[in-house]
């Protein structure tokens, strides 16, 4: 009778445990739509139009880059001008979100040092809200892109493949994110590092040129080459990356999601006495 008792015992625990864990998440996805939610308001409260920026800003850099290369150079590298605005805006529009997201999710545990102090919560939700917002900027950014195309007769062949990247680029962001935003704390410097670090990259990722020649095995061991070549894919039909870069890319983006947690949890009990 004892023993039967034991295994209910064993088996109400392993019952309880799942549903527990449900409940987490469920409570922290709600808690990180909130936080979205605050965070577009801080951004747009006081504006005359609001929430409509979420679609002029992007709609605005898709005009600007198509006029300047459509009408002020006759020719991109290597193509038509054309070819070339489609080339750069579907590279630049998430590389836009790349450095949006990783730059205030460097400072985003010192800028809710409050609530950081005084609420008992995740405080790694905080690094997630800024990456969060820039995607959901890039998603309104390239919907505009996606309607630009078929304005000008290209058919996207490819565009089941946007939701894949997405995820990806998200998971790497979040990831770095992480990371930065627990050494921030400990170094104040990172932020101009950082700037430059970020500048550097731009030039070194495929987003004003394609890769091709003598330096293409130099831009194969960035994460950003296959990224950008998803996303090429999904909205220009160009061919896909090579297999091996995209498992490079899955191991990379999975690598800095696990070890930016795991860095910051370690330090999270330190966060609060220095910010």
């Amino acid at each position: 009778m004892l023993s039967r008792n034991k295994v209910a015992a064993v088996n109400l625990r392993t019952s309880i445990r799942p549903c527990q864990a449900e409940a987490s998440i469920y409570k922290n996805l709600n808690l990180l739509r909130e936080l979205v939610r605050r965070d577009f308001n801080a951004r747009f409260t006081g504006s005359a139009l609001g929430v409509a920026w979420a679609v002029l800003q992007p709609l605005s850099l898709v005009v600007l880059y198509w006029f300047v290369f459509t009408y002020m150079f006759t020719r991109g590298p290597g193509t038509t001008s054309s070819g070339y605005i489609n080339f750069l805006i579907s590279g630049l529009i998430p590389w836009l979100a790349i450095n949006e997201g990783i730059i205030r999710a460097t400072t985003s545990i010192v800028e809710n040092a409050p609530m950081v102090r005084r609420l008992a919560f995740r405080s790694e939700l905080l690094v997630l809200v800024p990456n969060a917002s820039a995607i959901i900027f890039e998603v309104v950014g390239l919907t505009l892109f996606v309607i630009f195309l078929l304005a000008r007769g290209v058919f996207p062949g490819y565009l089941w493949l946007l939701p894949f990247a997405l995820l990806l680029q998200f998971t790497l962001q979040a990831g770095i994110g992480w990371l930065l935003a627990a050494t921030y704390v400990f170094f104040r410097d990172l932020t101009q590092i950082l700037g430059f670090v970020l500048s550097i990259l731009f030039y070194l990722s495929p987003i004003l040129y394609p890769v091709a020649g003598r330096f293409e095995r130099f831009f194969a061991w960035n994460p950003l080459t296959p990224l950008l070549g998803l996303f090429r894919s999904a909205l220009l039909s160009a061919p896909l990356p090579p297999l091996g870069s995209i498992v490079f890319l899955l191991v990379v983006a999975s690598a800095a999601f696990v070890g930016g947690l795991m860095f910051f949890r370690r330090a999270q009990s330190t966060l609060a006495d220095l910010i």
